[in-house]
């Protein structure tokens, strides 16, 4: 048909009609498109209406709403050159009407006619939504900044039983394409469905805020995420989600998550003294890791108000463990840290790990999140001494860092584990955690040198336990020359000391160890550098002088270097008491095989029998490093054990290197006559030679030839050479 002969009219069915009168009507359209095969006809049906009828009686296109709007380019030659507002204008009001004709000619007349233009999009959506959309789940991706497939899908499955789809938000019209590509939501018909959703609650709209940025955050990063909240001012969900996600950005980039809290306005930061906290710690961060400050005042719970706060708020949110009530806890943990008090915060890793365990339970939570918390609760009951339940958490914690794949996590565990198997005498475990380590550590991105630090330091122990001096500088070298403000500090400034100590200069080991005292107070105070700091100095004394004082303190002091020390006084007996209060694990301190060792000795004090060096040699075939045996030939009777063992030459070589830095040790402990020992404390009281005959009732000359007798098993030339001696021997 020519195109002249063509007619087209406009037939208007949005009346209420009833079932019978709506056949009629279409009955009676069908018959006028046969009859007239150049007419056209555009039907206007009410949203409720169904197309069914219609289409079962004659061929027909449907034109949905979305094909009823105008998109960019056709709103752009609308505006037309006749317009008041130029092209850039014309794209504006395609964003702001999303091509509802009358509102863009509206906006096109007039570009402050916003208002109007609003009107005219609420009354035609509110009719459309009232059938579309009869329970408003559509309308609720009106919280949704950006829109794509993914993003709209993680959007209703966050709260949504029915999960509803891009597709079905284009087809009813709200959604359009962008013109580049995209997809948009135009700002009018967004504004209207905010509306009609927030008429069903405040406490809906909350939910959707939050789905909104969580969606965004799961499917354009949490980056993203945060600038859309920051532009709706959508802060409570905003919160919300720094406390999901604050630890996957930190161990991205802890500046970037400064940049991300910066942006959190003032009125909203300082409301909880949680966020307080976390940007505090925040502000210590550096391009390598953290520089954290020693505690500087002395640590007083009772005055520390910030303490105490964080307390409560921890505990009240407790009672319903969840990604929120974590974070809080992590906090108030790191704060006691800082502020010096150590018991304090093993008290509240404790409360914490609680916490995690029952959230556990009943929800899934970020596994970094989880490893970051058995790893920081780790370090706390470290600090504060409570070694085996550390331990614990470490390894629970190198499990959760796998489940993450954060290699920041599985490096920074792996090497800790590392440091804390080399210290407990288990070589061969150190050498697997050490190879976890050494797998992750080269995907670290930031905090690199921070995470490698335990493990340099395990590396050092390890090669002492080798007896590997030029290993051991080597593993030095990648420390700093000084201790810094490292939490494992206390670890580093006994490893700097031990270096003094192989090359003999004694004076400058305690020198060192004092001087950390005097400058780091409060910081040295914690159990930790305490007891390694004590094992240092008892250690120095041991090498130094060959013997071991006692008196006040030693009962804090490492029970393997007490029963050493007292088999070089010549005391098995009191050597056996101490072994028996070795723990199972005793913080940092090396142990393996030297327990047995010791007891050993003791049990054999006049040096080793067939029956012991062959159970000696299973024993370092199987496990055994050579730190042990060299603490074993300090022992009187036991020099020689070395030669007794299947070494390699070079092995052998590092053993005597080791010995030779030893002071010769003193013969066996003397066995004396009873009337010896009564003349030794007779001496010992100041009495002449005369006294001690007239005490006795015999004569001087018997007397004389006791106390050559004397002289002679103590190795001793006069009284006062012989007197030292006993007392070197504890007699």
């Amino acid at each position: 048909m020519g195109r002249r002969n063509l007619q087209v009219v406009v037939h208007s069915l949005r009346g209420r009609y009833g079932p019978r009168k709506f056949c009629a009507l279409v009955d009676r359209l069908a018959e006028r498109l046969r009859s007239d095969p150049g007419l056209h006809l555009a039907v206007i049906l009410a949203p409720a209406a169904s197309i069914w009828d219609l289409a079962s009686r004659t061929p027909c296109l449907v034109a949905k709403l979305r094909y009823l709007l105008l998109d960019a380019g056709k709103t752009a030659q609308l505006v037309g050159a006749g317009a008041h507002v130029d092209q850039l204008d014309a794209h504006r009001i395609h964003e702001l009407s999303g091509g509802w004709l009358a509102a863009v000619r509206a906006l096109a007349a007039d570009p402050k006619a916003d208002i109007r233009a609003q009107q005219v999009i609420r009354g035609g959506l509110a009719i459309w939504l009232a059938h579309r959309d009869p329970d408003g789940a559509l309308s609720e991706a009106g919280f949704l900044p950006e829109f794509d497939r993914r993003t709209v899908e993680a959007f209703y499955g966050e709260f949504s039983p029915a999960v509803h789809t891009l597709e079905e938000l284009v087809e009813a019209g709200l959604v359009q394409g962008d013109g580049q590509g995209g997809w948009m939501m135009p700002r009018m018909v967004r504004q209207v469905l905010v509306e009609r959703v927030g008429l069903r609650g405040r406490e809906l709209t909350a939910v959707l805020e939050q789905a909104a940025v969580n969606a965004m955050a799961a499917t354009r990063g949490v980056g993203e995420a945060v600038d859309s909240a920051v532009a709706q001012r959508s802060w409570p969900a905003l919160l919300n989600l720094l406390l999901e996600h604050w630890v996957d950005v930190f161990i991205g980039n802890p500046k970037e998550l400064g940049v991300i809290a910066g942006k959190i306005p003032r009125f909203i930061s300082e409301q909880t003294e949680y966020m307080r906290v976390g940007l505090r710690i925040l502000g210590a961060t550096d391009r390598d890791g953290m520089s954290l400050q020693l505690p500087a005042f002395e640590p007083d719970y009772a005055t520390n108000q910030t303490a105490q706060r964080l307390h409560r708020d921890a505990e009240r949110l407790y009672g319903k463990p969840n990604a929120h009530a974590l974070t809080v806890g992590i906090l108030e943990m790191l704060h006691l840290r800082l502020a010096g008090l150590y018991p304090e915060a093993a008290a509240a890793a404790t409360r914490l790990r609680a916490t995690l365990h029952q959230a556990l339970d009943t929800q899934k939570l970020n596994p970094a999140l989880v490893a970051l918390i058995e790893l920081q609760t780790r370090i706390s009951l470290y600090l504060a001494g409570q070694d085996v339940q550390a331990r614990q958490a470490y390894e629970r914690g190198f499990h959760w860092a796998q489940v993450s794949g954060k290699a920041f996590l599985l490096a920074d565990v792996a090497g800790k584990l590392a440091l804390l198997k080399i210290l407990e005498g288990d070589s061969a475990a150190a050498l697997r955690w050490l190879a976890e380590h050494d797998a992750a550590i080269g995907d670290v991105g930031w905090g690199r040198l921070m995470v490698a630090r335990t493990a340099a330091m395990a590396r050092a122990y390890l090669a002492l336990a080798r007896l590997d001096y030029a290993g051991f500088d080597e593993a030095m070298g990648a420390l700093p020359p000084t201790a810094d403000n490292d939490e494992f500090w206390s670890v580093h400034a006994q490893l700097l000391a031990l270096q003094k100590i192989n090359t003999g200069i004694f004076d400058a080991a305690r020198a060192l160890i004092s001087s950390l005292r005097q400058e780091r107070r409060y910081a040295a105070a914690s159990p930790l550098a305490q007891r390694l700091f004590d094992d240092t100095l008892m250690l120095v004394e041991i090498l130094q002088g060959g013997v071991m004082r006692t008196g006040a303190g030693s009962e804090n002091r490492d029970p393997l270097l007490l029963a050493l020390g007292h088999l070089l006084n010549g005391n098995p007996d009191a050597a056996l008491v101490a072994l028996q209060d070795v723990p199972l694990t005793r913080g940092l301190r090396r142990r393996g095989n030297l327990a047995l060792y010791l007891d050993l000795a003791a049990r054999n004090p006049l040096g080793p029998t067939p029956a012991t060096l062959q159970g000696l040699r299973r024993l370092h075939r199987d496990s055994g490093v050579l730190y042990e045996i060299s603490i074993l030939g300090l022992v009187p009777g036991w020099s020689e054990v070395g030669r007794s063992l299947d070494l390699e030459p070079e092995e052998f070589q590092r053993l005597g290197f080791a010995l030779d830095l030893a002071p010769t040790p003193l013969p066996r402990r003397p066995d004396l006559t009873v009337r010896e020992q009564e003349v030794l404390r007779q001496l010992r009281a100041g009495m002449t030679r005369r006294q001690i005959a007239e005490a006795g009732y015999r004569s001087e000359n018997t007397v004389k030839t006791q106390m050559r007798s004397l002289y002679r098993k103590l190795e001793a030339s006069d009284m006062k050479r012989a007197l030292e001696n006993a007392r070197a021997w504890g007699l």
